[in-house]
């Protein structure tokens, strides 16, 4: 019995540290992304234009692929193949395609014809500037041909993740964002559209990924399964399928409407920016994307892989091993997540100033955009947590407790952003998205107690103890070493300063020296989470 449960956890931490590794390299390749885009196109007009086309498909993409679909497609999945075995699940599975491409497509084509309408909604603070808002309508129609493409992307990962094979779809935004990339160099002065070669590269990035997923399934097999004609004649097997169909569809529409209300809040920030002039919208994106770092390799893996080994959980009816894999991934969480916030707060004009200050982008946006960053600090940690939390009701099937807490969030967002932003500006739209983040973190984590699905704070030190109490105590010791590797950073930040030496430098030496310090304390005071650091000893055990 222990070792089938530490078996059910190796798949949790081979998931996550899976899906970490091919998701630092995506971010790298996305940073390296937006350093192109902020040197040709600035923090201006310029890349308003485009971030507010890119804002619509990144919105569905969200609500329908990345959230919705997957929430209310993967636990059905995987429930089927472990219950009835492969062939169930495949025509389960090529049912929803079929029926969400086709779906998708005449929802982009009613895109396509309302678009001057939705633009407007988009962006009132540039309604009165009719060249810039008909550029951004033009550009939109090509950008949200995206949606159906990374939809299908999406829902391909479901299947390569429930097989085990979670780095598939975490190198596939590496792909987008090279495609991207490469489409800066086209950018230049002569377009009427100046960011037009980057809308088109979306396009192209979006239709490689659907080609890389689809052969990686066909080589690896993952769909071996024969016979389907023969198996889906028989009466009862049909009706099972059809059954699951409709509990999807229900699953998904709340899931929808949750996924929405939660995307809504950056729409709602989106359209307050755009009242604030030219700028703040690109000041808030290039931030919130450094500030989604940690985020998107740690809490995308942990919120991927923890839904699929959650939903195996359920289906096995293991109530102790569900509590004690959401526990493990909000530690796991701390242990990221804090030092980043930490240092995202001490040094964001400096991130900001080596990542972007090129080109197009000067030190006036350097200073905008490091106040916008430093107010996304603060709910770094309340991000990832947030991505723990929600797999365990979605895992389930539970898609109406999500959509109620993001109506409840989206409702505080308005009136935070509206009153912090007349007094702050873009840094008030930040700082409402981080505080709210945190007031969803304390409700999930209430309601997870109360209903059972973690156990109950109580008091122990021992690291055995996996409850809400100990996640508590574990991120006050995390904050503590984050405080001596901060120390440790400044001092070596005024003594090379002194020195008059070059920024890039400066940074490069502050990160070594900060990761090499918080590993080395966090080892010392055996802070590491020992499940991570157990998964890495026996790997280095096996290579010897």
């Amino acid at each position: 019995m222990r070792n089938l449960k530490k078996n059910k956890t190796s798949f949790l931490i081979r998931g996550f540290t899976q899906t970490a590794f091919f998701t630092i390299i995506s971010r790298l390749s996305g940073f390296l992304r937006d350093i192109f885009i902020a040197a040709f196109l600035g923090a201006g007009i310029f890349s308003d234009i485009f971030l507010i086309a890119f804002k619509l498909p990144n919105l569905f993409r969200r609500i329908t692929a990345e959230g919705a679909l997957t929430s209310a497609v993967l636990p059905i999945y995987s429930k089927l193949k472990i219950q009835t075995g492969e062939v169930l699940a495949f025509i389960y599975f090529k049912n929803v395609l079929h029926k969400v491409v086709i779906s998708l497509i005449i929802l982009m084509i009613i895109f396509q014809i309302i678009m001057p309408f939705l633009i407007q909604f988009l962006a009132p603070g540039f309604l009165n500037n009719e060249d810039v808002i008909n550029q951004i309508i033009t550009l939109s129609r090509i950008t949200i041909i995206f949606m159906p493409l990374i939809s299908i992307v999406a829902l391909l990962g479901v299947v390569t993740n429930v097989s085990g094979k979670f780095w598939i779809l975490a190198f596939t935004p590496t792909i987008l964002n090279s495609s991207i990339i490469l489409g800066c160099f086209f950018i230049n002065d002569y377009w009427t559209i100046k960011s037009l070669p980057l809308a088109i590269s979306i396009i192209f990035g979006g239709l490689i990924q659907i080609i890389f997923i689809s052969t990686m399934i066909k080589k690896l097999k993952i769909f071996d399964v024969k016979n389907t004609e023969k198996f889906i004649r028989r009466s009862d097997k049909n009706s099972q399928i059809q059954f699951q169909l409709s509990q999807t569809w229900k699953k998904f529409l709340p899931a929808a409407f949750g996924g929405g209300i939660l995307q809504i809040n950056l729409l709602v920030d989106t359209i307050l920016a755009s009242l604030l002039g030219f700028g703040s919208i690109s000041y808030l994106y290039f931030a919130d994307r450094i500030a989604q770092l940690p985020l998107g390799i740690i809490g995308i893996a942990l919120g991927t892989t923890l839904l699929t080994s959650l939903s195996k959980s359920n289906a096995n009816k293991d109530a102790n091993q569900f509590s004690k894999e959401v526990i493990i991934s909000l530690k796991i969480g701390l242990f990221f997540s804090v030092p980043s916030a930490f240092v995202f707060i001490n040094f964001s004009d400096l991130l900001i100033n080596v990542l972007f200050e090129r080109g197009e982008f000067s030190t006036q946006h350097t200073i905008q955009t490091s106040h916008a960053l430093l107010a996304y600090a603060f709910g770094v940690p309340a991000f990832i947590m947030l991505k723990s939390c929600q797999p365990a009701f979605l895992a389930e099937g539970n898609t109406k407790t999500p959509m109620y807490i993001g109506l409840i969030l989206l409702i505080i967002n308005i009136i935070l952003s509206l009153s912090l932003m007349y007094f702050l500006k873009h840094f008030g739209i930040a700082l409402a998205t981080s505080i709210v983040s945190w007031i969803g973190t304390i409700i999930y984590t209430t309601l997870l107690v109360k209903s059972g699905r973690i156990k109950k704070p109580k008091f122990s030190l021992k690291e055995e103890e996996l409850n809400l109490f100990s996640v508590i105590i574990y991120g006050l010791k995390i904050a503590f070493i984050s405080c001596i590797m901060i120390l440790s950073m400044k001092l070596v930040q005024n003594a090379l300063e002194n020195n008059k030496l070059d920024a890039t430098f400066i940074l490069a030496c502050l990160c070594v020296l900060g990761f090499s310090m918080y590993i080395l304390t966090a080892w010392i005071f055996r802070y590491i989470p020992r499940e991570i650091y157990r998964s890495i000893f026996l790997k280095l055990k096996k290579e010897k």
